[in-house]
């Protein structure tokens, strides 16, 4: 069995008992969910690689571990202190760097407990026949230097390999990204295939050297047990039943390596019919039957015949298909299945004969269901059948044939494999439909951890979220989390707080809740200011807090609304006449309460609508939560060199764009709406100067609940800057909404790239949502069924015994905090969002009342 191994390694080269291949990793392109344009070009782009594709080629779909050592880099990386270009050494790094240092080694556990995997997909290309690969010619070829003995492995030989390869890979279309394996891969690779379903290590990551060499002693020989014949001890008729019919293969004791159980299906059969577009990736089926335990993969073996010579042979059929129509005579009239066969072979004929650019293709499909034990193994393999068996699509476990089916996988010697049995005829246009190769990639390749991919729920891969530097790649930052309440809203935000501000990022949160929950959530954390409107501790005066070339402009631009005077009116003119800057040095108005101090006590040149202004800044001084605005004996926060500013909102509520907007509902406005918008606004301008003035650190802007805050006025106007320029000065937005499209409908939301939305109670708002969200519902209607039934879905259980059940009506467990993530790139999919990594942060995030009061009695 040892001559199924590689006999050398060169590089991306892997020579073998009966030729030399070349062997790549393609990248995949998203599909799932996007739109019409997009996954016709995704099927183009599949038919243009059959038709580039040298014949005998194949393809393999594998599933591979994801080390958390790998994902926790990645995030690392993330902070500019830890990045290839920056100094390394744990002297050199310096203290914040290492806090985030700490904080990715909390999220180990997390990640590591979900055991993260991901489909790779591997290309090995003959390179014995030429540049077209195996054909009548080429193969005569093949054999007449099989003959003469020509030296395989000299300099020259392999020289001109490398050249074969690079041709042929160089007319393959680009958006798949051949990258040539490196000679580790290629070790990976034999172990993987020989002991699939129980070989723990991840895919190397060492970069390809074209001179790395590995001798034939590197690839330790797998053995095969049919039907673990003897392990069992069974002489005769070993696979009795179809549940038997499995391979075991095993390797030396010194391996210390599993017994891998593998069950082996070609796909024998596809309906005549064919499989609707774009519901016709077969090969996702997969992806979402996959589990931790059980690998699920695929191989696909190509052999290709030019248009015409397919058109021939497809014509052949047709002329048996009538053939045996007219031997039968009247019985024919009611065999469907001949005529079936006969519409569906004039078609393919057809299809051969519509361009130049057409090909005939013949691929072999066989998939493989692996594990570590043949109990779980046959009960993955049955799923997959049945799976095929809703598609219309035939297979079947073949006995006898399960260590030939396993040569498929197996570069050099699938030749072996007897795929010819399996082959069925199409064309590069209708292959295409099945787009074998789906990236199912969400998020940054960098950033801060943001949950699991369920996209396809067997493959979960960690989603990254790289807001603060999606800047540096052009795009805004600008992120949107919504869903009913209780989803999660909250939580995931807090999460990704504590993680910006590990990174060091600048954080302004705006907090309308009576809970104030994000003071709670950051209790912990050391630089922060809360300024508590309704208990203030801070100086909120304009001409105190802003910078003294502008504090005259932002307080007016204040206080006006509040005053009740319109921007052109008397008094505004004189309120900018008092406080321009040569007035303000020769009268020391340095405070608001000066300011009407002034105003009390100016005699000359006195005017009535200086009067108006004392009258109305003295009525608003007498506002309990306007106290910030004129209490001097109050200090002036330093928010410059504060990381963290939390702005406690509770009990304030702002008038709408209607109201401030319309001349009879302004009059109707309270002193406490006109003064929260005061307030509010206040914080955004405070905020976004301070973000402006400062490019070169990352700085994010967060409401909470923001409803009230981007339908007035101040809070559009504010969030509209920083969603269209903020990109500029590295500053981003962080919107939290209950209702989406009300909330951010009046925005220019055409700039919010990403948007994670979790579930909603209501069809009408998950339907209008994920239209936002630019999906196209009657093109995939399962995604509305899969939003509305089957995210974050609750237990709702009734044996009718009367048994108490404590869970009924909550999120089933293991299911919370699921949601549909718009990620920066325009991609699309279901993320399993994280808890906080450790149970402290997860108490200081969670806010149900419940179990606030459990923890409370519990630390009583």
């Amino acid at each position: 069995m040892s001559s199924l191994a590689p006999l050398r390694v060169v590089g991306n080269l892997r020579l073998t008992s009966t030729g030399v291949y070349a062997d790549y990793l393609l990248s995949g392109l998203p599909f799932i969910f996007l739109s019409e344009e997009w996954q016709n070009m995704v099927a183009a782009e599949h038919a243009e690689l059959s038709r580039t594709l040298p014949s005998g080629c194949s393809i393999s779909g594998l599933t591979v571990p994801v080390p958390t050592r790998q994902v926790a880099r990645k995030m690392l990386v993330t902070h500019p202190d830890l990045r290839a270009d920056a100094p390394t050494g744990p002297e050199t790094i310096p203290e914040a760097a290492r806090r985030w240092v700490q904080h990715c080694w909390h999220w180990e556990p997390t990640i590591t407990g979900h055991r993260p995997r991901r489909r790779i997909y591997w290309l090995s290309l003959p390179l014995d026949y030429g540049p077209a690969g195996q054909n009548a010619t080429s193969i005569w070829r093949h054999w007449f230097e099989l003959a003469i003995g020509r030296d395989k492995d000299s300099a020259s030989s392999l020289s001109y390999y490398r050249e074969l390869a690079a041709q042929m890979t160089a007319a393959l279309p680009g958006v798949f990204f051949p990258k040539p394996a490196s000679a580790e891969q290629i070790w990976w690779h034999w172990n993987y295939t020989a002991s699939r379903g129980v070989w723990p290590h991840p895919l190397p990551s060492a970069p390809h050297d074209p001179d790395a060499s590995l001798p034939a002693s590197a690839f330790s020989p797998v053995y095969f047990d049919p039907s673990a014949a003897r392990l069992r001890r069974r002489r005769w008729r070993a696979a009795r039943t179809d549940t038997e019919v499995f391979l075991r293969a095993y390797r030396e004791p010194a391996d210390d390596v599993a017994d891998s159980y593998q069950v082996l299906l070609p796909l024998e059969s596809f309906p005549d019919t064919g499989i609707s577009w774009p519901r016709a990736t077969i090969f996702k089926v997969l992806d979402d039957l996959t589990r931790p335990d059980i690998t699920l993969d695929w191989t696909v073996n190509f052999t290709f015949e030019g248009a015409e010579s397919a058109a021939s042979t497809a014509q052949n059929v047709v002329k048996n298909i009538r053939d045996q129509y007219r031997q039968r005579g009247r019985h024919a009239l009611s065999d469907d299945e001949l005529v079936r066969k006969l519409a569906s072979g004039k078609e393919l004929a057809s299809e051969l004969k519509r361009g130049a650019a057409e090909r005939g293709v013949n691929p072999s499909i066989v998939i493989a269901a692996a594990g570590a034990d043949p109990d779980s193994v046959n009960h993955a393999a049955a799923g997959v059948l049945r799976a095929y068996r809703r598609q219309n699509i035939g297979s079947s476990r073949w006995r006898g044939s399960q260590p030939s089916l396993w040569r498929a996988f197996n570069p050099g010697t699938e030749k072996s494999a007897k795929l010819g049995e399996f082959r069925n005829p199409t064309t590069s246009e209708r292959f295409a439909k099945y787009v074998p190769l789906l990236a199912n990639k969400l998020g940054n390749n960098t950033g801060v951890p943001l949950g699991m991919n369920l996209t396809s729920p067997g493959l979960r891969d960690v989603v990254l979220l790289d807001l603060l530097d999606a800047p540096a790649r052009d795009n805004p930052a600008n992120l949107v989390i919504c869903g009913s309440p209780g989803r999660g809203k909250s939580h995931v935000s807090k999460n990704l707080n504590w993680s910006w501000l590990m990174l060091g990022a600048g954080l302004h949160i705006f907090d309308p809740t009576d809970a104030r929950e994000h003071e709670c959530a950051l209790a912990d954390f050391d630089d922060k200011i809360v300024i508590d409107l309704s208990r203030p501790g801070f100086s909120l005066d304009g001409l105190r807090i802003f910078p003294y070339n502008d504090a005259a402009e932002r307080t007016i631009d204040h206080l006006l609304p509040q005053l009740g005077f319109s921007a052109l009116s008397r008094q505004a003119a004189r309120l900018r006449a008092h406080l321009a800057p040569e007035t303000r040095e020769a009268n020391g108005i340095g405070s608001t309460n000066q300011l009407i101090r002034f105003l009390r006590e100016l005699k000359v040149g006195r005017d009535s609508a200086d009067d108006d202004l004392l009258v109305g800044l003295e009525g608003l001084r007498t506002e309990r939560v306007l106290r910030a605005l004129f209490d001097e004996t109050l200090p002036v926060p330093d928010l410059a060199e504060t990381q963290c500013v939390i702005w406690n909102f509770a009990g304030l509520e702002l008038p709408a764009v209607g109201e401030e907007y319309a001349a009879h509902l302004h009059e109707l406005t309270t002193p406490g709406q006109r003064a929260a918008q005061a307030l509010y606004g206040l914080g955004a301008d405070l905020a976004q100067s301070l973000f402006f003035s400062r490019p070169e650190r990352p700085d994010i802007l967060e409401v909470e609940e923001c409803a009230a805050w981007t339908n007035s006025p101040g809070g559009q106007k504010c969030a509209n800057k920083v969603i269209r320029q903020g990109r500029k000065a590295w500053t981003g937005f962080v919107g939290i909404s209950q209702h989406p499209i009300k909330d951010f409908a009046v925005l220019e939301d055409e700039f919010i790239d990403q948007r994670l939305c979790l579930g909603f109670n209501k069809v009408a708002i998950a339907k209008a949502t994920l239209e936002w969200c630019d999906r196209d519902l009657q093109r995939h209607p399962e995604l509305l069924k899969n939003y509305v039934e089957n995210t974050s879905p609750v237990q709702l259980v009734d044996h009718g015994d009367d048994a108490i059940d404590t869970r009924y009506g909550k999120v089933i467990a293991g299911r919370e905090g699921e949601a549909w993530y718009l990620d920066e790139f325009g991609g699309f999919g279901k993320v399993g969002l994280f808890e906080a990594p450790t149970a402290q942060l997860a108490a200081r995030f969670d806010t149900n009342p419940q179990r606030v009061m459990q923890r409370r009695r519990a630390g009583a």
